[in-house]
């Protein structure tokens, strides 16, 4: 295999990649706005009920009962967060791989001059 049939299997595998990644990060954005919802409605909720009398005490009640909801949203923000990294590495990738071709055909075309 050529290494222009090489960088051009490399730029469909990566692009292929950063397509799956983006449709994940869609529905990771979601997920989390979902989660995040949840949570703040659910604290909000237990500091309503609250009978004790400070807020600080009211929002630690609040966040001791809705740990699990907490602990969720704080996942599904750290997954989005992850992939959003993984979108920008695939990038790089790319972008270097594009390089990389745009380079070899330059040098061919300078060969093919000589």
């Amino acid at each position: 295999m050529s290494d222009v049939a090489k960088i051009n299997q490399e730029l469909l595998d990566y692009s292929k990649k950063l397509a799956v990644a983006s449709n994940e990060y869609t529905e990771a954005c979601r997920k989390a706005a979902d989660s995040r919802s949840d949570y703040d409605v659910a604290k909000a909720k237990t500091m309503l009920k609250s009978a004790l009398k400070t807020v600080g005490d009211r929002q630690s009640e609040a966040t001791v009962i809705c740990e699990g909801v907490m602990r969720q949203a704080r996942i599904d923000e750290a997954m989005r967060d992850a992939l959003k990294e993984r979108i920008r590495a695939l990038e790089s990738v790319l972008n270097a791989a594009q390089t990389r071709a745009a380079f070899l055909k330059s040098e061919m075309k300078f060969t093919n001059l000589s």
